[in-house]
């Protein structure tokens, strides 16, 4: 009877939210993901206490704090155990305090991940675990390591936590330090890139000593930074940042990222004025995209096709810059579409990726999207772009706002217009 009441509460708070949104600025999210919106009167012991109005009258609910999943004032979220608001960053997410996060480093990376021990250590038997630098000449991925991991663990998902396994191995079994570094960054690298386990990629990272040493590892560095914003300081990422005298052009869309749109496009111009126009200002478009600048995202991608040299246009990236740039432009146009109004069915597109076409298969039903998949593809370097990118367009339900995947910046991004595009198939 209880739970009946309840559930009835709360459908009648969602249906009147818009006639009390003026006066209701708190709210309470419930593990159940149902909220109660009004005005909290006490946050003290094991409960929450909160008006709720409805109509002209006011409620007032009790909810232990066992129940509750979040709690919100005036917008900002609260700590449950001290009762104090949590910082918010520009980007509105919550700003977690820099200790925490450390410890979330420290706990997770001195611990296997749950797979670990089902895994099977699989590496070829004549690889030289020695792990020459630079690696002897011809390539030879059943040779050097370094090779190994770029043509047979990195394009292949299945291969992924081998990966791990197998640098862990190396890890275990050399005493050189220049190799330890190698295998330790390597693993902050597959952490990062192909299993988004950004707690563990920060460990591997930071032991490594890689913030000493962000001049030698731009790309790592970059890395880190986004692991610290992935789990949820933009301030850390942001010193990470700052700490790099040269950055690499994936500092632009971290930038973006972040919500630091206009640092992002001045870091965009300055690389332009080095000769490398049409990349520099396709990563500013991104990051105009991201921010939800649509006609300044288009205009950057125009001048990234006007800034290739002529006596570069037949160039494998010059081609490569001028054909990603002409299909975001093709495909903006169609990023605000609300699933809404498009049309229940199934809808395939495809848009330029780093080798090829990228293929995707949208299904929308009753107004939203269903599901995204990637159908065909021919990319090798992908990272966790295919599962990744997908995962975002449903959780916003749409592409407008959507930061492509690090490490896989063309694949995603071939990902998101693709999926405007299946959409713009099926709108009214």
């Amino acid at each position: 009877m209880i739970a009946t009441i309840l559930r009835v509460f709360f459908s009648i708070t969602i249906v009147f939210a818009a006639s009390v949104c003026a006066w209701a600025i708190d709210t309470v999210e419930l593990t159940t993901g149902a909220k109660a919106t009004g005005k909290i009167r006490s946050l003290s012991g094991s409960t929450v206490v909160i008006d709720v109005k409805i109509g002209t009258r006011t409620f007032q609910r009790r909810y232990t704090k066992s129940r509750v999943k979040a709690i919100f004032v005036d917008g900002k979220q609260v700590d449950m155990k001290t009762g104090k608001t949590a910082a918010v960053s520009s980007s509105g997410r919550v700003e977690k305090p820099g200790e925490e996060i450390l410890a979330e480093i420290d706990r997770l990376g001195k611990t296997p991940p749950d797979w670990y021990d089902a895994t099977p250590l699989n590496y070829p038997k004549t690889l030289d675990l020695s792990w020459p630098m630079p690696a002897p000449k011809p390539w030879n991925g059943s040779k050097n390591v370094g090779q190994f991991i770029w043509e047979r663990i990195n394009p292949n998902a299945s291969k992924w936590r081998e990966g791990v396994r197998f640098l862990h191995h190396i890890l275990s079994t050399t005493k050189d330090n220049d190799v330890r570094q190698r295998a330790m960054r390597s693993l902050g690298g597959m952490y990062h890139n192909l299993l988004q386990d950004y707690a563990r990629s920060a460990f591997w990272f930071r032991l490594s000593g890689l913030e000493n040493q962000l001049a030698d590892a731009p790309q790592q560095g970059i890395a880190l930074a986004d692991c610290y914003w992935q789990l949820g300081s933009k301030r850390m990422a942001l010193e990470i940042l700052a700490k790099m005298r040269r950055k690499p052009y994936s500092a632009i869309k971290l930038l973006g990222d972040l919500g630091e749109t206009a640092a992002a496009v001045k870091l965009g111009e300055a690389f332009a004025k080095t000769g490398q126009a049409s990349t520099s200002f396709l990563y500013a478009g991104d990051a105009c995209r991201v921010a939800g600048r649509l006609d300044d995202a288009e205009k950057y991608y125009r001048r990234a096709i006007a800034g290739i040299p002529k006596a570069e246009a037949n160039k494998p990236h010059r081609k490569r810059d001028k054909a990603r740039a002409q299909a975001s432009i093709a495909a903006i146009k169609f990023y605000t579409l609300d699933p809404k109004n498009v049309r229940d069915g199934k809808y395939s597109a495809s848009s330029i990726g780093y080798e090829a076409p990228v293929h995707v298969e949208v299904v929308v039903s009753g107004g939203r999207i269903e599901s995204v998949k990637v159908t065909r593809h021919r990319e090798k370097q992908y990272y966790s772009s295919l599962t990744d990118t997908p995962r975002k367009i449903l959780a916003k339900q749409g592409v407008s706002g959507i930061d492509a995947t690090s490490s896989a910046t063309i694949t995603s991004e071939a990902i998101i217009n693709a999926t405007a595009k299946a959409l713009a198939d099926g709108s009214n």
